[in-house]
């Protein structure tokens, strides 16, 4: 394989994950999709659905060497790729259970030899699977969920059915031309122009915000822990979100971002922080149907603590839109650029928190011999910041999950930070005029 396979050039999404991986405990940059399955399980069907999707998509076996040049890429051929799929039988305990799935999810993969997909099978009773698939974050992002959901289920029932699968959306390109044509970009003035907008947004930009642990101090290096608090946000919450989207005129992802923002300013009692948050799109139709880490980081900053709520809102919806516009020059090229205007600061990046809005997954539904539904696990790696909010969303409401470093994040934050979200949301629906913070109200940190 390694003979024959061709070398082909890498995109800024999947070297920054290759270092990444090599800087970070084992496990933290892999990502998970889980599924339950009631009925039959056809075990063959399940291996040449999961092969199907491999040999579909080559970002999924793709290798990467390090060479003298740098780091390239290496396809392997369909005909190589392999079907990692693992079956254990369980008895339903739900430690157990627990235990079976974080294992799997946490077992890192071989960035030099690949694939980047695998499949656990926990096999309970009265006819219940669980099937895990675990990927590693370098051949796969948000909305390529949606594709391996799709493309998974639709080729087993094909399978199982003793049909070919007819899946829907052609792959015009494969991963790799999204790569080469990115590489291209970069040398180009929109691109400058964009790396300009970022070094005049974030030169001066304060460092991470302070949310460590009570009496401890900062660690220098990663550290293996991770926690996770989870809160809802009921139908009533909802429909405030939705309230102040008509109010304001902005998005429920700038409602959610500016209660957050809200939150740790006030927390922090400061003026100014930066919050990471994920975009995902893909830069042409002939790239609708490819899995693949098509996302960025995009580093958000936002201040104004005196003001109004709806003023407030207003800052964060224009500095959001600002952001996006200029999304597409990778992350780590941003931090690049800083670093001379950055030297001398504790950190070159200046931000630990992240914010993401997340859509719950459709049930793929039924397939030959049993149904297949989504199943509510969050996995919960080594913390990639410090603190992370992701909201799941639904037509009915809400969930928020706090993930954080408990080595850096005292352990009253995270539900203070809830309280606070929730109150917030409250205030952009109802009272635009009222002051972000009411009058007298202490800021700082909660012990």
């Amino acid at each position: 394989m390694r003979e024959s396979a061709p070398s082909m050039l890498l995109s800024p999404a999947q070297e920054r994950l290759w270092i990444l991986e090599q800087l970070s405990p084992e496990g933290s940059y892999n990502v998970t999709l889980c599924f339950e399955l009631t009925g039959v399980l056809h075990e063959v069907a399940l291996r040449r659905a999961v092969l199907s999707v491999v040999e579909r998509h080559e970002v999924l076996r793709t290798c990467i060497d390090e060479t003298e040049d740098g780091l390239v890429g290496r396809s392997g051929t369909p005909q190589a790729a392999a079907a990692d799929v693992e079956r254990v039988v369980c008895d339903g305990d739900e430690t157990a259970v627990a235990a079976l799935m974080e294992q799997a999810a946490l077992r890192p993969f071989d960035l030099s030899t690949g694939p980047l997909l695998r499949v656990r099978v926990i096999d309970l009773p009265e006819e219940l699977y669980i099937v895990l698939v675990v990927l590693h974050h370098g051949a796969f992002d948000g909305l390529s969920g949606v594709i391996l959901s799709r493309e998974l289920w639709q080729s087993y029932d094909a399978h199982a059915a003793g049909r070919s699968p007819a899946l829907p959306g052609a792959v015009t390109a494969p991963y790799s031309s999204f790569a080469a044509a990115q590489r291209a970009w970069l040398d180009g003035p929109e691109a400058a122009e964009q790396l300009a907008y970022w070094t005049r947004q974030l030169s001066d930009a304060p460092g991470p915000v302070d949310l460590t642990a009570a009496g401890k101090p900062r660690p220098t290096a990663d550290v293996e822990k991770s926690a996770i608090y989870t809160f809802e946000l009921p139908v009533q919450a909802t429909r405030e979100v939705a309230a102040a989207c008509e109010l304001h005129g902005v998005t429920s992802f700038m409602v959610l971002l500016a209660a957050f923002a809200g939150a740790l300013l006030h927390h922090t009692g400061t003026d100014d922080l930066v919050i990471g948050t994920p975009v995902t799109d893909r830069p042409s139709s002939e790239f609708e149907s490819i899995i693949g880490p098509f996302d960025n980081t995009v580093l958000i900053r936002i201040g104004a603590r005196d003001a109004t709520a709806d003023a407030f809102l207003e800052s964060v919806c224009d500095t959001t839109v600002d952001a996006l516009v200029n999304k597409d020059v990778p992350f780590h090229h941003v931090m690049r650029a800083l670093a001379p205007a950055r030297r001398g600061t504790t950190t070159l990046v200046p931000c630990n928190v992240a914010f993401s809005v997340e859509t719950r997954p459709q049930d793929p539904g039924p397939v030959y011999d049993a149904v297949v539904a989504v199943r509510d696990w969050a996995f919960v790696p080594p913390a990639r910041f410090d603190l992370t909010l992701m909201v799941d969303t639904s037509d009915a409401s809400m969930t928020g999950r706090l993930y954080y470093d408990p080595e850096r994040v005292r352990p009253s934050i995270p539900p203070a930070l809830a309280d606070r979200v929730r109150a917030l949301i409250t205030v952009f629906a109802h009272q635009p005029k009222a002051p972000l913070f009411l009058s007298g109200e202490e800021p700082g940190n909660d012990h």
